[in-house]
C-alpha cells in the first residue's frame, strides 16, 4: 500500500497492493489522481441530458443531438453517422513528435463528425437520445422503453414518466432506482411493488403509502397495517388527484421516513463490497451503481454486466473486462484503457466515439478498423513500433493543462479535451460543484442560454387537481414554480428551463393515473429526483442500533438482535453523512428488522 498526493484535489490517496497488480497486469503506470477526482474528469466527457438544436453537417437538416452549439466539430444525424457515406480515416494524421500527445488527440476530436453512439433504432421518438424506443420524448440513455417521457436510464419499461435508474416497470411515475413495479408512484429504491405511493426500500408490496423498509406487505400506512377498506378511505382523504394533496404527503412522508432505520448500504446480494447502490456483485470496492460485476474499484454505473476486473469505469454496458479509466462507453470493451463513447473494442487505447476496433491508439470515431493511431491505418509492425515511441514521448513530453497538471502516458484526457461544460455533464450530479468551485479546478462551465418563452400560464393558476384540468391546457406555455420564485439556481442545480408545456402524452398519462398536473419543468423535476439518492461519498460509521443519540429514540427494535441490550458494535463506510438525520443500521440489525 502507498499514499500518494492527488494531482488535482492535493489531498492524500492511497493505492492497494491490488490496485497495483493490476496496474502491472495491463502495463499502465499507477495514477496521479485520486479516485473521485478521476471519476470527476471521465465524467465531464458525459452529456446525459442536455439537448441543443444543431443542422447536420452534412444533410443541413435539423437534428437533436448533446453536443453544444459552440463545439467545434461538425455534428451528424445518428444515421448519417453510422452509414458509409463517409470515412473516418480520412481525418487520419501522421503522428507529431514535436506536440505533446494530447493536443493532437485534441484537434483530431474536433475534426471528426460526432454523433451519439447509442441514438438509433426509434419510432416516433425524434426528442429522445435513446435506443429501441417506441413513441418516447425526451427519453435519455433508455432502451427497450415504449411510451414514456422524462426519463434518464429506464430500460424494458412502457408508460413511464419522470423516472430515473428504473427497469422493467410500468405506467410509475416520479420513481428512481426502482424495479419490476407497476403504478408505482414518488418511490425509490423498490422492487416487484404494485400500486404503491411515497415508498423506499420496499419489496414485493401492494397498495402501500408512505413506507419503508417492508417486505410483502398490503395496505400499509406508514409502516402501519390497515384493512382494505380502512387504507382506500385514508388514501381519497389525502386527495392525491390534487397538487396540493401530494405537496402535503411530501412533507409528512420525508418526517415519517426519517422514524425507521436504513441500511448503511443499498445493496442486494453483494459479497465483500464497498460503496453503495450494489447488487448481485462481489469484490467491489470503492464503487457505485454496481450490478453483476465482480473484482471492480472505483467505478460508477456499471450496473448491467457482467463487469470483471476493472478499475476506474463508468457508464459502461455489458461484457467488459480488463478495462481501465473507461467513460461512457457500451458492451464489450477488452484490456481497452482511456476510451469514451466506445462499444466492442479489444487492446485499444485513448479513443472517442470507436466501434468494433481492435489495436487503435488516438483515434476517433473509427469503425470496424485495426493498427490505427490518430486514424491512420499502419501494419501490425508498424502500429506497434509506433505506439511505443508514442508512449515514451508522452512522457518526455506530456501535456500540461492551465493549473499546471501533468498529463503522461496513463492519464485520462485532460478535461479542457471535453466539449462539455461540467454542469451539463453527469459529473455534476454525481460530484456536485458550483460554478466557482468548478472552475477553481479548471473546469468549464456552461452558461446556460437565455430562454425568452411567451408564458401564458403561471404554475400557480393550474388547476389543483387533475379532473378540473381541461384540453385547453396543451395549449399554455407554464411558466416553471421555481422560476416563479425566483430560486432555481438553488432549487434545482443550474438550469430552469423557465417553462414547460404538457404534452397530449402526458396529459393522458395523468388523467389515467389521477395524477396532478407538475408544476416544474422537466429539468427541475428531474434535479429534485436526483436529490433523493446520496451522493457518492463513503464515511466511516458504526451502527446506531441502540445506540443513546435522540434520532435512535424515536425507534424500538421489533426483534432480537445478537449484540442483546448492548449497542452494536458493528462498524462500515457509508453514504449517509454523519449528521444527516436517518437511523443507520448495519446490514444484520436492518435485516432483523425488515425480515
Amino acid at each position: 500500500m502507498e499514499t500518494r498526493k492527488c494531482q488535482n484535489c492535493h489531498n492524500d490517496f492511497t493505492i492497494e497492493p491490488e490496485d497495483f497488480k493490476f496496474y502491472e497486469k495491463i502495463s499502465v503506470p499507477p495514477p496521479t489522481w485520486c479516485p473521485e477526482c478521476r471519476a470527476m474528469r471521465r465524467l465531464q466527457f458525459r452529456n446525459l441530458r442536455q439537448p441543443y438544436k444543431r443542422v447536420c453537417a452534412a444533410t443541413g437538416k435539423d437534428i437533436f443531438t448533446l453536443m453544444p452549439p459552440e463545439a467545434p466539430m461538425p455534428v451528424y444525424s445518428g444515421d448519417y453517422w453510422r452509414s458509409d457515406a463517409w470515412d473516418p480515416l480520412a481525418y487520419g494524421r501522421d503522428y507529431d513528435f514535436t506536440q505533446p500527445f494530447f493536443e493532437q488527440i485534441k484537434d483530431l476530436f474536433n475534426a471528426v463528425p460526432w454523433a451519439p453512439m447509442w441514438d438509433f433504432e426509434k419510432t416516433n421518438s425524434d426528442y429522445s437520445i435513446s435506443a429501441w424506443v417506441k413513441n418516447c420524448y425526451m427519453c435519455f440513455d433508455t432502451g427497450f422503453v415504449e411510451d414514456s417521457a422524462y426519463a434518464v436510464a429506464l430500460h424494458h419499461s412502457k408508460q413511464c414518466i419522470d423516472v430515473i435508474n428504473c427497469e422493467n416497470c410500468e405506467l410509475c411515475y416520479y420513481c428512481i432506482n426502482t424495479n419490476k413495479s407497476y403504478k408505482t408512484f414518488f418511490s425509490r429504491n423498490c422492487t416487484s411493488c404494485i400500486e404503491v405511493w411515497f415508498s423506499q426500500d420496499c419489496i414485493g408490496c401492494t397498495s402501500c403509502f408512505g413506507c419503508t423498509g417492508l417486505r410483502n406487505k398490503s395496505y400499509y400506512i406508514f409502516n402501519k397495517p390497515y384493512t382494505k377498506e380502512e387504507y382506500k378511505k385514508k388514501l381519497e382523504e389525502m386527495k392525491l388527484d390534487s397538487f396540493s394533496g401530494i405537496e402535503k404527503a411530501f412533507g409528512v412522508v420525508m418526517s415519517e421516513w426519517k422514524k425507521y432505520p436504513v441500511k448503511y448500504q443499498h445493496s442486494v446480494q453483494a459479497n465483500g463490497c464497498t460503496g453503495d447502490y450494489i447488487y448481485n456483485s462481489a469484490k467491489i470496492r470503492n464503487s457505485f451503481f454496481v450490478g453483476n460485476s465482480e473484482n471492480c474499484a472505483y467505478s460508477q454505473s456499471i450496473i448491467y454486466g457482467p463487469i470483471k476486473d476493472c478499475i476506474d469505469i463508468s457508464s459502461t454496458g455489458l461484457n467488459a473486462e480488463l478495462d481501465y479509466e473507461i467513460g461512457c462507453s457500451g458492451d464489450a470493451l477488452y484490456r481497452t484503457s482511456f476510451a469514451s463513447e466506445c462499444g466492442v473494442l479489444t487492446d485499444c487505447q485513448y479513443v472517442f466515439n470507436c466501434k468494433q476496433d481492435s489495436n487503435l491508439f488516438g483515434c476517433v470515431g473509427v469503425r470496424n478498423k485495426s493498427y490505427c493511431v490518430l486514424n491512420k491505418q499502419y501494419t501490425k509492425d508498424e502500429y506497434e513500433n509506433l505506439v511505443s515511441r508514442i508512449r515514451k514521448h508522452m512522457d518526455e513530453m506530456p501535456y500540461i493543462d492551465k493549473k499546471g497538471r501533468k498529463y503522461k502516458y496513463g492519464e485520462f484526457f485532460p478535461p479542457d479535451v471535453s466539449p462539455f461544460g461540467y454542469n451539463d455533464t453527469q459529473a455534476q450530479e454525481y460530484f456536485p460543484l458550483t460554478k466557482e468551485g468548478a472552475e477553481s479546478f479548471g473546469y468549464s462551465w456552461r452558461v446556460p442560454d437565455k430562454r425568452n418563452y411567451s408564458i401564458t400560464k403561471s404554475s400557480k393558476d393550474m388547476p389543483d387537481a387533475i379532473s378540473d384540468t381541461d384540453d385547453s391546457i396543451l395549449n399554455e406555455v407554464i411558466q416553471c414554480m421555481h422560476d416563479e420564485k425566483d430560486s432555481h439556481s438553488v432549487l434545482c442545480g443550474y438550469n430552469c428551463a423557465t417553462a414547460f408545456l404538457i404534452t397530449p402524452q402526458e396529459l393522458k398519462f395523468y388523467r389515467q393515473l389521477n395524477l396532478p398536473l407538475p408544476r416544474l419543468c422537466f429539468n427541475c423535476r428531474h434535479w429534485k429526483r436526483v436529490a433523493w439518492r446520496n451522493l457518492l461519498k463513503l464515511y466511516k460509521r458504526q451502527c446506531m442500533c441502540l445506540s443513546t443519540g435522540s434520532r435512535q429514540a424515536t425507534y424500538q427494535n421489533t426483534a432480537t438482535h445478537e449484540h442483546g441490550e448492548n449497542p452494536c458494535p458493528n462498524e462500515f463506510e457509508t453514504t449517509y453523512v454523519p449528521d444527516r438525520p436517518e437511523i443507520v443500521y448495519c446490514e444484520a440489525c436492518y435485516n432483523k428488522e425488515v425480515a
